[in-house]
């Protein structure tokens, strides 16, 4: 069931930034949250903050998620945090793949929504990104 607004339950993009170039798990996520009822646009790999950026400020993305292998997470969701500082209502920054847990912390006190490692269920992913949603719309639409 949707959260009451029309519309999928979010619509999200989803990266790989840098040279990352492991992508199998970001497939499995797209394809369970778009099992899930979201929409998500996969932008692919090697793409910068500014591309990533653009193309959720384009499609009026609910979330921007971040997935990282190779161990760019820290730059590379501090860049895209920094490009969302003066947008008025940004996406929500969430972050997945390899992420030691001191990065975890760091990452969430500098502005990242959610993280989740290579072990979180699709489905835990799927249930943190319909609540984070809903209350973003919440927010909104208030």
């Amino acid at each position: 069931m949707h959260d009451g607004l029309s519309g999928p339950r979010g619509r999200v993009i989803l990266a790989k930034a840098g040279l990352d170039a492991h992508e199998r798990g970001v497939h499995v996520v797209a394809h369970g949250l778009r099992n899930a009822g979201f929409e998500v646009i996969y932008l692919g790999l090697r793409r910068t903050p500014e591309q990533v950026v653009a193309a959720a400020l384009q499609e009026d993305a609910d979330v921007i998620g971040l997935s990282s292998l190779a161990g760019g997470h820290r730059h590379f969701s501090k860049a895209i945090l920094d490009l969302l500082e003066p947008v008025d209502t940004p996406p929500l920054v969430v972050v997945g793949g390899l992420i030691p847990p001191d990065d975890e912390q760091e990452m969430l006190q500098a502005g990242v929504a959610l993280v989740f490692n290579v072990e979180s269920p699709v489905s835990g992913i799927v249930v943190a990104l319909k609540e984070a949603v809903s209350e973003r719309r919440r927010l909104l639409h208030a």
